[in-house]
This record gives C-alpha cells, sequence and structure tokens, in this order.
C-alpha cells in the first residue's frame, strides 16, 4: 500500500456507526474524516471534517492503515516519570500529618522543610511548587492557624473585643 492510499477492508458505514457511539469529540472527528475519505471524498474536506492539519491529518492516516479504528484512539502522552513513588508520597503524608516534632525545634512545616526532607531522605531533588503540587493531590490543604505573639496578652485583647461590643451604636436620624 502507498503512503498516500487508504485501506479499504473497513468499509465507512462502520466507521459512521462507530462515531456515533464515540464520546471522544477528537476520536469521532478523525473518525468521521476517514470516512468521508473512504467514500472518495477530497483529502482537504477530509481534513477540514475531522478538524486537523494537513500534516496531522497524515498522520492519522498512517496510523488508521497499520491499526484500524484503534488507530484513531489518542494514546496518553507518556512525559516524564514522577519523581515520587508512592512509598514517597505516603511518608510525606504522614510527616506532614503528625506535624515537626520537638527534637526538629518547628512550630509547623513550610515547603523548604518538606524539600529537605525529600532531599534528606529519600534523595529526591524538588521545587517549592512541585511539593506544593504534590501536597494538593495527596488532598492535605495549605492552611496554618493564625499566628500569635508569645508576649500577647489574651485577657486584655478579649477585653478591648467586649468593650467594643458594649459601645452604643449610632443612628442618622433626619432634620428635614
Amino acid at each position: 500500500m502507498r503512503p498516500t492510499e487508504i485501506r479499504q477492508d473497513i468499509k465507512a458505514e462502520v466507521l459512521r456507526q462507530t462515531a456515533k457511539l464515540e464520546k471522544d469529540g477528537g476520536m469521532c472527528g478523525r473518525l468521521l474524516g476517514m470516512a468521508h475519505l473512504l467514500e472518495g471524498g477530497s483529502r482537504s474536506e477530509s481534513h477540514t471534517i475531522s478538524c486537523l492539519t494537513v500534516s496531522s491529518f497524515r498522520i492519522w492516516i498512517q496510523r488508521f492503515n497499520r491499526d484500524g479504528i484503534e488507530g484513531l484512539r489518542a494514546k496518553k502522552p507518556t512525559g516524564r516519570p514522577a519523581k515520587l513513588t508512592a512509598e514517597v508520597e505516603q511518608a510525606l503524608r504522614v510527616k506532614v500529618l503528625q506535624g515537626p516534632s520537638a527534637k526538629e525545634g518547628l512550630v509547623r512545616y513550610r515547603l523548604v522543610d518538606f524539600q529537605k526532607f525529600l532531599r534528606e531522605e529519600h534523595n529526591v531533588s524538588m521545587g517549592e511548587s512541585g511539593i506544593w503540587y504534590v501536597l494538593q493531590d495527596l488532598g492535605l490543604s495549605w492552611k496554618t492557624g493564625r499566628q500569635r505573639h508569645p508576649k500577647s496578652d489574651e485577657e486584655a485583647q478579649e477585653a478591648y473585643k467586649e468593650l467594643g461590643r458594649k459601645r452604643p451604636s449610632f443612628r442618622i436620624v433626619s432634620t428635614a
């Protein structure tokens, strides 16, 4: 089969029926474009129907010729492998939920503390924003209690709040 030809063993009606049942819009467009091409339509009309550029449509034709209908399904991109394994993620989760120990000398963890933990304990180098996204994926929100000065007087603050509650409220009354 020449690169410009399209396989003829799958009929256009089968492609259109498959397109009706397909939930992925991109796959549906590619199926309809191939069906149009099998019915004798031009390549320019077919790539317009499938909402693809000429060069990408040519690649999909090659995949269709090689793998049939399943060749038109978009494959999940592999991308870069995750830096953290499930075990390291679990260790990070446990560390976050347990909080800092007395020997660490911390009141709360910061992202740089998790960075240090991952580098020293698991030999993983990761940026602060990456750690923040990992914590989000683990279902951990970045919230902290309101800071209080160690020398603040709680009773004086409460007395001040009560004073504000006891003040009379004024209304502006029209004199006209």
